[in-house]
């Protein structure tokens, strides 16, 4: 890439990792190209879905280095193309740091730790597989998080039921408090550069790609994911019209044969 970033021309990312971390990337581009990112706030595979309908990503931007004085210009114009959804202005440290504490934390790392924790102590407590998934993470993602994304958690919270909403609010102080710790303690490990180091250092190792498959089936072959597998399969989408007539006699041999 080096040798064609002649003066002039732009060095795009979507992401801030690479330069906020260059002390360990080793990136450092040329004085005479403009240097922007626009990060796109989701997965590659739902924004090219997105993509192709017509929709979009909220994304941020960020100017690093303006060489030609027209590097806003650029950025607006890239972020339009890849049909951001809006774009909001950050600098290349806070978006990695963001998006590193939002991996690790409510996006994927604390959420699957919460689904374990729940499922874990249904299971403990008597509650059959499909009734511990379906209450820890299929009412979650198949009711709750839509209405959550299209009015809001406050929306949620006043229009739920009285049982619900007494002790949703009894409780979340109570799962904040006890998690602000684990965040802060996450926030640092970010911006103190040691979960960069973690990722250059396990994805440079000759046999990344095994031990990384190890980690990943533990996840697949755990009886929370087995359960969910179970479970989407018998949702009525994923059924022929005879298949949903036998979903109440298929969810019960599959609640017998996992006891």
């Amino acid at each position: 890439v080096q040798k064609h970033l002649t003066p002039g021309k732009a060095l795009y990312f979507s992401h801030g990792f690479g330069i906020t971390f260059n002390d360990q990337t080793g990136i450092i581009p040329p004085a005479d190209v403009d240097v922007f990112l626009v990060a796109p706030k989701g997965s590659g595979t739902s924004l090219r879905r997105m993509f192709l309908q017509g929709r979009g990503l909220n994304s941020s931007y960020a100017i690093y280095q303006d060489a030609t004085g027209r590097a806003f210009e650029r950025v607006v114009a890239l972020g339009i193309a890849i049909g951001s959804g809006y774009l909001f202005e950050t600098d290349f440290k806070k978006e990695v740091y963001s998006d590193l504490t939002g991996e690790r934390g409510t996006l994927m790392g604390a959420i699957q730790g919460i689904f374990a924790a729940q499922f874990e102590v249904l299971r403990k407590k008597g509650h059959s597989p499909s009734e511990a998934f379906n209450e820890t993470v299929e009412e979650l993602t198949q009711s709750l998080m839509p209405l959550v994304a299209e009015n809001g958690m406050d929306w949620m919270y006043a229009n739920c039921s009285t049982t619900a909403q007494r002790g949703a609010l009894d409780w979340w102080k109570k799962f904040r408090d006890a998690t602000m710790p684990v965040f802060t303690e996450l926030y640092e490990s970010v911006a103190e550069g040691k979960e960069a180091a973690r990722s250059v250092e396990s994805n440079s190792k000759a046999d990344y790609r095994e031990k990384l498959e190890e980690e990943l089936k533990e996840l697949r072959d755990s009886e929370l994911w087995q359960a969910g597998k179970t479970v989407r399969s018998l949702r009525p989408e994923n059924q022929s019209p005879v298949g949903q007539a036998s979903n109440t006699y298929v969810a019960k041999k599959f609640t017998e044969a996992v006891k």
